[in-house]
């Protein structure tokens, strides 16, 4: 499974907000300094995370962007949904995509699972463990084996 590069990206994107102190607006030139990442390119990330309510924008010589909320109240799987645009593994999972064969495919329960664990890490994974680097984030203290979702951990 790939991701698009408006999902590294934004991910970055993000991170980087985050690791600022809380409420700090920042222009999108100077991340894409730190980034290595172009404005117009950001430009795109920002028409996705601000109409869903990851981002804040503040006008002015002060202005900038800034997370929405904390970062531990942001999610992977809220990050990926909205820059990939859904999560699903296969579009017979959608609701608008139903599969005649639903009922009888022997694969379908593999998919279903596959989606579900998927979920649950992202779900579980925040932008502040890669800022605090805990977990799969920050070291890959869990390489090689099952990781357990990190909400919560404290």
């Amino acid at each position: 499974m790939r991701y698009s590069t408006r999902t590294r990206y934004g991910l970055r994107f993000l991170i980087n907000l985050a690791s600022r102190p809380e409420g700090t607006c920042v222009q999108l030139g100077e991340i894409a300094r730190e980034e290595g990442v172009s404005v117009k390119y950001l430009e795109q990330i920002v028409r996705v995370l601000r109409p869903a309510g990851l981002l804040r924008s503040v006008r002015g010589a002060r202005g900038g962007y800034a997370l929405a909320r904390a970062p531990r109240d942001i999610s992977m799987e809220e990050v990926f949904e909205h820059l990939e645009g859904h999560l699903l593994p296969v579009d017979c999972l959608g609701p608008d995509a139903p599969c005649g064969r639903a009922a009888g495919c022997p694969t379908r329960r593999f998919w279903q699972a596959f989606d579900a664990h998927t979920r649950g890490f992202l779900r579980g994974v925040t932008l502040e463990c890669f800022v605090e680097g805990r977990g799969p984030c920050g070291g890959g203290t869990d390489e090689g084996g099952p990781v357990e979702p990190m909400k919560g951990e404290g």
